[in-house]
């Protein structure tokens, strides 16, 4: 039941990075420069957003409300995202009225969390045949033939390069936003620590193994997102809770203050003040009066 639990907050999670505004930015330019719709659907299907609310072209408004209907187009978008799972990659796939599209999986820690698709463009230079013979029929050949011109169009070698960066987009994007989220919340998580167990003499290791992550992930989250080490990190922590200390109780010894936060050493800890912040524990203490 736990396990279940951390997958599903992982899965919320990563569509919560996925509908984040900064990156849907992203992929509406790219949508905008290429003409294109770009959908993101939850795993059950589900739209999460719509690139620019772009409605559907006039192309597939006509074939699903004048010829097949909607039920075909859902049905072959709900086979091609499961295949695309299956193969972990982007598929591109011609729909049953003749025009692309393609859908890539989202995978976060080896989870599938969701699907991105892109679509609504031509490969081919004429309508299907069969779907203008139908058009035919019912008396909207010409607007078909309108609106199928109208789509964007791209040959073999253009839509080749033209997934290619979709693809790119999705796995580097996402990807590295949560990487970024992920660093952020190592660090939340070991600060916190750090702040319930500040009397305490704290290890990289020890601390990196309650929190269930490896010392060298600790170790680059805090480079990488606060410049600083984690033994930084502990000291500067522990010298605005000495700081804190003072505030409180003026009255109160730098031994005590230095027992409180795991040092047994007073000296020890003076000259750690001095070092961060250029001056001893007592001239601080001196400055509050």
């Amino acid at each position: 039941m736990q396990y279940r639990y951390i997958i599903i907050n992982i899965m919320k999670n990563a569509l919560e990075i996925v509908l984040h505004d900064d990156i849907q930015n992203i992929f509406d330019h790219f949508a905008a420069s290429f003409g294109l719709v770009v959908v993101f659907y939850s795993l059950e299907g589900k739209i999460l957003r719509r690139g620019l609310n772009l409605p559907v072209s006039d192309f597939c408004a006509l074939v699903q409300q004048r010829l097949y209907g909607t039920h075909n187009c859902l049905l072959s978008d709900e086979t091609r995202c499961r295949e695309c799972a299956e193969k972990r990659r982007i598929m591109d796939y011609r729909c049953n009225a003749g025009i692309e599209e393609a859908v890539a999986p989202i995978f976060v820690d080896n989870q599938l969390t969701g699907y991105a698709m892109i679509g609504q463009f031509r490969s081919t230079l004429r309508p299907d045949p069969r779907v203008l013979r139908d058009a035919r029929k019912e008396g909207i050949e010409p607007q078909m033939t309108t609106a199928f011109y109208n789509l964007p169009y791209y040959d073999a070698k253009r839509k080749k390069h033209l997934l290619g960066l979709f693809s790119t987009l999705v796995d580097y994007i996402i990807t590295k936003e949560i990487v970024a989220v992920r660093g952020e919340r190592i660090i939340s998580r070991v600060m916190a620590y750090i702040e319930q167990h500040i009397d305490k003499p704290l290890r990289l290791t020890e601390v990196a193994r309650v929190i269930g992550r490896s010392t060298s992930s600790v170790s680059h989250a805090f480079s990488t997102h606060l410049h600083k080490s984690f033994s930084q990190a502990v000291i500067e922590a522990k010298i605005n809770r000495a700081e804190e200390y003072f505030r409180q109780s003026p009255e109160i010894s730098i031994r005590e203050v230095a027992d409180q936060l795991g040092y047994n050493d007073a000296l020890y800890f003076s000259r750690l003040y001095r070092k961060y912040r250029g001056i001893s524990p007592s001239q601080f203490r001196t400055r509050l009066q």
